[in-house]
């Protein structure tokens, strides 16, 4: 079984790369310099040469902010390549593995989201990752869309790695205290896929389709930034502020919660709770 992966250098990518057990795959890893997804006949050269049987895309254009000044790049990496790919796999018979967002909702729910809701994007990064998720939908048979929300790691630029540093800079620190979701561990989704996959290499098939993965227990920005410094046995100047006093370029969801009970009961497996990865990156940073 031959796996590519698409988009390496990302904070996903690296958590793949850096995966004992993904090691041990026949993973071909490219990241942007090495294979642009938006170049699609250098695409279309490498599934001909390569044949993969599992398509892993961790290339996505994730800056919210930024997206919504340069619309037509987030949609040409987001959606456009997608769509490319998703037609690649369907004509290969290659497994699909795509990475969605929570940011596909509208956040007006009280409760968590299941994939049953319909989504309602209020950003231009939403909308990208929506139409991905339509596209595939539409041109290809075996895939996983997996939705997931407030990815953390060791890796790239993430909340974190931000909280960190500002922690060392001992400067005071302000927060959002008015949205919530789910703190996810890059290195769980890692391990989940990876399970899937070597699912996938035994059986020749996988309950198909788009499921909600990230960590628990659902928290505010707030809450995960007083998580961080604890952890750290840091003090700081910890402030509540609210989404209106930021004054973000983007407009995101006050909720994005993912309810994850389909992926536990279909997959059989449950993300740890985002406090253990949380415990052991401070451990070993110290």
């Amino acid at each position: 079984m031959t796996v590519l992966l698409l988009g390496a250098a990302g904070q996903l990518g690296q958590a793949f790369i850096n995966n004992p057990d993904f090691v041990g795959l026949n993973a071909l890893c490219f990241s942007r310099t090495e294979l642009d997804i938006c170049d699609a006949a250098a695409v279309l050269q490498y599934f001909a040469a390569v044949k993969p049987d599992v398509v892993i895309n961790c290339a996505a254009y994730t800056e919210v902010d930024a997206a919504e000044q340069n619309k037509q790049l987030c949609l040409a990496i987001n959606t456009e390549a997608v769509s490319h790919i998703a037609k690649l796999c369907q004509q290969h018979g290659t497994l699909l593995i795509q990475f969605s967002t929570d940011y596909v909702f509208d956040g007006k729910k009280d409760s968590p989201y299941t994939e049953q809701d319909a989504p309602n994007p209020i950003n231009h990064y939403g909308m990208s990752k929506w139409l991905a998720e339509q596209c595939i939908r539409q041109h290809c048979a075996k895939y996983l869309i997996l939705r997931t929300s407030w990815l953390f790691s060791e890796y790239g630029h993430n909340f974190y790695r931000t909280m960190v540093k500002l922690a060392k800079a001992g400067a005071p620190v302000s927060v959002i205290a008015d949205q919530f979701g789910c703190p996810t561990y890059a290195g769980d989704v890692v391990t989940a896929v990876i399970s899937m996959i070597k699912r996938y290499q035994r059986e020749g098939e996988l309950p198909y389709g788009t499921y909600h993965l990230c960590g628990g227990p659902a928290v505010s920005w707030y809450g995960f930034a007083e998580a961080i410094f604890a952890a750290m046995q840091t003090k700081v100047s910890l402030q509540q502020i609210s989404t209106a006093q930021w004054h973000a370029t983007a407009v995101r969801p006050a909720n994005s919660v993912l309810a994850c009970n389909k992926f536990n009961r279909v997959m059989g497996s449950v993300l740890p709770q985002w406090q253990h990865a949380l415990t052991k990156l401070v451990g070993e940073s110290a």
